[in-house]
């Protein structure tokens, strides 16, 4: 049996589908200083949604993976590349433009690159396991998860020997909206091992429906060679497995796996639980079981999003029609897979048809241009909304390369121009200096400032004159 390793993807993944992202650069320099030494397998740092977040809060994506990697001892670090990119600027990363994006990651300090082709196009997947190989990338071929009848076991064994014959080093069953169950794992994995041959498999799935925990540690028994976990303030609900839930359990039932530095890992969280607690972000919840997200689909931080948009709108009770709005809308398109960039759009273009607007009055940009045939010729219902809004004369534009990396790695990145490089620094306080530092925020707009309490005493008055 396979001896199990562990990634970390808390301050990717896990902090976007808790915190929202909400944890800038400075922000993860104590808690990776732990990470890197807890000898884990490698440690996830940058995503699409991530990029996202830091161009949000005008931070360089690439100075978080620099600042990262400076505090890695040695543990490799791993980026997660979307060949169909969300923000639109570009329709499909290939190319010399892609070429350069996984020359720069590589030269940041990443070691590994998770590659997913939403529409698991092996050829421009292939491509892309070649470009990052050339680069000197451990090229990781995703194979996206999905809970239907056109995805059989036999379906993903041959997708993952084609991924193996285009060269991928490691191949990553990925679940991103939490649908894998026990019952479907045997058959699975015996599929996957059969096309896989020898080549690493690992593991990213997601905790919607509270099977997370469960799943991970049969894939253990099965073989599985990593797993994707996080720490336990931005594990659970929408994101992946707890890690020290996950160790802790693997030993009580005698699995074989590559244990990380336990010490290392409680600092990890301690100091990530002082930051949510000093910042103000909110507490993982696990979620109850329930059968909504294996009708709408969605990943995890569009889950966590949808949700928080119903809850908005005092519509929570309608999350099964919600999920079945999804599931119709995919099917009026034609079967757009349920990842970026569709996911997001899909999800919004239902709470619009939710608010009892005029089905497809407007459409989400990204269901534009899926209709205009920007990804590939399509076979949709929607023949009144396609004659509307036309096809496009060049599908599949080229990119138009810019003079420089740093243009070309805006371009890729959705924005103008990168933002410049700034000193990083962030201080964890006590909650006594929060509140001493939130009282002198406050204090010109008052004469007097008093606050008291078991061992406290702060008071804060003008002086006359």
């Amino acid at each position: 049996m396979s001896m199990t390793t562990w990634v970390d993807v808390s301050l990717s993944d896990g902090q976007s589908a808790i915190w929202e992202g909400a944890a800038s650069t400075a922000m993860l320099l104590g808690t990776m200083n732990s990470l890197g030494h807890a000898r884990l397998a490698a440690i996830d740092v940058l995503s699409p949604a991530v990029i996202a977040q830091c161009l949000r809060r005008d931070e360089n994506p690439l100075q978080r993976v620099a600042a990262l990697k400076e505090r890695a001892n040695g543990t490799p670090l791993r980026a997660t590349v979307n060949l169909l990119p969300a923000h639109g600027h570009v329709d499909v990363l290939s190319g010399e433009a892609l070429n350069t994006w996984l020359r720069l990651l590589a030269r940041h300090g990443v070691s590994e690159v998770v590659l997913i082709d939403p529409q698991l196009d092996l050829q421009r997947l292939g491509n892309a396991v070649q470009l990052a190989r050339a680069n000197g990338l451990i090229a990781i071929a995703a194979l996206p998860f999905a809970d239907d009848q056109a995805h059989s076991d036999a379906f993903y064994g041959a997708c993952a020997a084609q991924m193996v014959q285009a060269g991928a080093q490691r191949v990553m069953l990925r679940d991103e909206a939490g649908l894998l169950h026990v019952e479907r794992l045997a058959g699975l994995f015996s599929a996957l091992r059969g096309g896989l041959e020898g080549t690493p498999l690992d593991l990213h799935t997601r905790c919607h429906t509270g099977l997370g925990p469960q799943v991970a540690l049969e894939v253990m028994r099965l073989g599985i060679e990593r797993i994707d976990t996080a720490l336990p303030c931005v594990a659970n609900g929408a994101s992946v497995p707890s890690l020290p839930l996950l160790v802790r359990s693997a030993a009580l039932l005698e699995l074989p796996q590559q244990a990380p530095d336990q010490d290392r890992i409680k600092d990890a969280e301690a100091q990530f639980s002082a930051l949510a607690d000093q910042e103000g972000f909110p507490e993982s919840q696990p979620w109850a079981f329930d059968l909504a997200p294996y009708e709408h689909q969605l990943p995890g931080e569009i889950a966590v999003q949808a949700m928080q948009a119903l809850r908005e709108r005092g519509r929570l009770a309608d999350l099964f029609e919600f999920s079945r709005e999804c599931t119709r809308i995919r099917e009026e398109l034609g079967q757009p897979p349920m990842l970026q960039p569709f996911a997001q759009a899909i999800a919004r273009q239902a709470l619009e048809h939710l608010d009892a607007g005029e089905r497809y009055a407007t459409l989400q940009p990204a269901l534009r241009r899926w209709l205009q045939g920007c990804y590939g010729s399509i076979t949709t219902s929607l023949t009144h909304v396609h004659q509307r809004i036309g096809a496009v004369s060049s599908p599949c534009r080229a990119v138009n390369l810019a003079a420089t990396e740093d243009e070309l790695a805006a371009l890729i990145c959705g924005c103008r121009a990168l933002p410049p490089l700034h000193r990083l620094h962030h201080e964890i306080r006590t909650p006594e200096q929060a509140l001493t530092q939130g009282l002198l925020q406050r204090w010109p707009g008052y004469t007097v400032l008093s606050v008291t309490g078991p061992g406290l005493s702060i008071h804060l008055e003008h002086s006359k004159g």
